[in-house]
C-alpha cells in the first residue's frame, strides 16, 4: 500500500496489513463474495509435491457506482499540468506528476515558494487521532506513514528535519480520557505508546505536569526546505511572483491557459488549483466551501534549560526542540481575522499555552523581552468537515441540474454522467495537518490522472472528493436546481 513506511531502524510504521485492518474497522469489514470454485489439487513445483488452486465460477457484477464519484475520462492531448500554488500541496502535486513524466508548471503569487502557511520555521509531524476511527483519523494515519517515508527519501535528517518524536500530553481530563480510548486501536509501539508523567519528563528532557502518548517516529520539519526539494525535478518549471488571475479552457485544443494581468503564464492540458483559500476565487471553483483561519507562531531564543528539550511537545499547541538556537511554538486560531500582521497579544497567547503545557520550560524563557520575540502569521485553509478537498472539479450548476432528483429521494441510483470541468482539479483545505496529508494528496491526484489504483480505500477517496459538499447540500434541499 502506498502509505506504508519504515522507521529509522527498519521497523514498520504501519504495515499494509495493519492499515487495511484499521480501514476495515473504520467502515465495517468486507465479507467474502459468492461464486468461488472449490479448491483443486494440482501437481506442484520445486520441492512441493502438490498445490491447491481455485477460481471464480461467476465474476460478481460490478453493480451501480455513484457517477458523481467516478473518475473523469482522460481527455487531454498531452501530459502537461499547471499547478497554481507553491506551498506544500502544490509542490507535492508537482512532484508526484513529474515523477510520472508529466511536464509541470508551478505558479506562485508570492516572490518565493512556501511563503504562506507552508512557510513556518518548524512544522510538526504527528497524528492527533480519534479512538472512533473517523475518516479523518484513517486519512491521517495513512498520510503520516507516507510523509515519514517520503521525508527519509528526500531530506537528510539534521538541520531541516528531525525524527525526535512527538509527545501528545494529556493536558486535561478530556484529553486523558481520549488517550485511554486510543489504546483500543492496538497500534504497534513503533507508532504510539503511552507514558506516565515520570517517563514522559525523562524522555522530553524537561519536567512535565502529565504523561501522554509518545509517537516515536514523529518530529519536526522545516517546510520551506521540503517544498523546495519537492520541486527539484527536470520536469518542473517554477514561476514565482506571478498570480494566475484567469483560467480559460479551449475545448477545441483541450487545454487550459492560466493568465495574469500581463498575459498568458502557461498552457497545459490539466490545471490543479492548490492555492489554499484562493482556490475558490475562480468561477469554476466558487462553489467550494473553503474557509481561511489565521494562525500566528512565535519564535523565541532557547535558554540553557530549554535547549535540553529532546522531543516535540503538543497539547492545545506545540513547542519544538530548538532549531538554529530558537524554538517555534504556537499556533493561534483566529477565525474572523483578515490581517497577517504579527500581534503581541498572540505572542502572549502562545506563551500562555506553553505555560500550561510545560510550566518549568516556560519559566526558563521568562526573561525574554517582548521585542526579542519573533513570529509570523498565515492563513490555514479548512473545509466544513476538516477533511481536505482532493480531486476533480464539476460544473456546479450542471451538477445540480443533473442530479436534482436526489433532493426528492437520496437513494436513487442515477446514471447521468457527471458534468466534469474538463481537466480541472483541486488540492486544498489541509488545515493545520499539511505535513501529514499534503504529500499523500499528490499521490491521490496522480492516481486519478494516471488511471492507477488509488492509494486509499474507496470510502476515503469519496471522503476527500471535492463534490461531496454539493451532493450533501443538494440532498438537504439547500440548492435550487432552477437557479440561473
Amino acid at each position: 500500500m502506498a502509505a506504508a513506511a519504515v522507521s529509522a531502524d527498519g521497523a514498520p510504521v504501519l504495515a499494509g496489513r495493519q492499515l487495511r485492518h484499521l480501514h476495515q474497522r473504520g467502515r465495517g469489514a468486507a465479507r467474502p463474495g459468492r461464486g468461488w470454485l472449490r479448491g483443486q489439487k494440482a501437481p506442484g513445483h520445486g520441492h512441493k509435491r502438490h498445490i491447491v488452486h481455485g477460481g471464480i465460477a461467476t465474476p460478481p457484477a460490478a453493480g451501480w457506482q455513484e457517477p458523481w464519484f467516478a473518475r473523469p475520462e482522460p481527455r487531454w492531448r498531452e501530459r502537461s499540468v499547471v499547478v497554481v500554488g507553491g506551498g506544500l500541496a502544490g509542490a507535492s502535486t508537482a512532484n508526484s506528476l513529474a515523477q510520472r513524466g508529466w511536464q509541470v508548471t508551478v505558479i506562485e503569487r508570492m516572490p518565493q515558494l512556501a511563503s504562506a502557511a507552508s512557510g513556518n520555521p518548524q512544522g510538526v509531524l504527528y497524528t492527533k487521532l480519534s479512538p472512533h476511527l473517523t475518516p479523518l483519523t484513517r486519512l491521517v494515519l495513512s498520510g503520516y506513514a507516507y510523509s515519514l517515508r517520503a521525508l527519509r527519501g528526500l531530506l537528510p535528517e539534521g538541520a531541516d528535519w528531525q525524527a525526535c518524536g512527538v509527545l501528545q500530553l494529556a493536558h486535561d481530563a478530556k484529553e486523558a480520557e481520549k488517550q485511554q480510548g486510543l489504546a483500543g486501536l492496538e497500534l504497534p509501539e513503533t507508532v504510539m505508546r503511552p507514558l506516565d508523567q515520570a517517563a514522559a519528563s525523562e524522555l522530553a528532557g524537561t519536567p512535565l505536569p502529565s504523561g501522554g502518548l509518545f509517537f516515536p517516529q514523529g518530529g519536526w520539519v522545516h517546510p520551506p526546505t521540503l517544498v523546495r526539494k519537492l520541486v527539484e525535478h527536470p520536469n518542473i518549471v517554477v514561476k514565482t511572483g506571478r498570480t494566475a488571475l484567469t483560467l480559460d479552457y479551449d475545448p477545441s485544443q483541450r487545454s487550459w491557459t492560466a493568465s495574469d494581468e500581463r498575459g498568458p503564464l502557461a498552457v497545459a492540458s490539466v490545471v490543479v488549483l492548490a492555492g489554499a483559500a484562493e482556490t475558490a476565487q475562480f468561477d469554476s471553483t466558487r462553489h467550494l466551501p473553503l474557509k481561511k483561519i489565521r494562525g500566528q507562531v512565535t519564535s523565541v531564543a532557547a535558554s540553557e534549560a530549554s535547549s535540553r528539550l529532546r522531543t516535540v511537545l503538543c497539547g492545545e499547541g506545540y513547542i519544538s526542540p530548538a532549531r538554529g538556537g530558537r524554538h517555534c511554538l504556537g499556533a493561534t486560531f483566529k477565525f474572523d481575522a483578515d490581517d497577517l500582521a504579527v500581534h503581541d497579544d498572540e505572542h502572549a497567547e502562545n506563551l500562555a499555552m506553553l505555560a500550561g503545557l510545560a510550566p518549568e520550560l516556560r519559566a526558563s524563557l521568562e526573561k525574554d523581552a517582548p521585542e526579542q520575540l519573533e513570529g509570523r502569521a498565515a492563513f490555514r485553509c479548512t473545509s466544513p468537515d476538516y477533511l481536505p478537498l482532493i480531486g476533480p472539479v464539476v460544473a456546479a450548476r450542471d451538477f445540480v441540474r443533473a442530479y436534482r432528483e436526489l433532493a426528492r429521494d437520496a437513494t436513487l441510483e442515477l446514471a447521468e454522467t457527471c458534468p466534469w470541468a474538463d481537466g480541472l482539479y483541486v488540492n486544498a483545505a489541509h488545515g493545520s495537518r499539511g505535513l501529514i496529508t499534503a504529500p499523500l494528496s499528490g499521490e491521490i491526484l496522480a492516481s486519478l490522472l494516471e488511471g492507477e489504483p488509488a492509494p486509499l480505500p474507496a470510502d476515503l477517496m469519496r471522503a476527500v472528493h471535492p463534490s461531496r459538499f454539493l451532493l450533501r447540500d443538494l440532498i438537504r434541499r439547500k440548492l435550487n436546481p432552477d437557479a440561473p
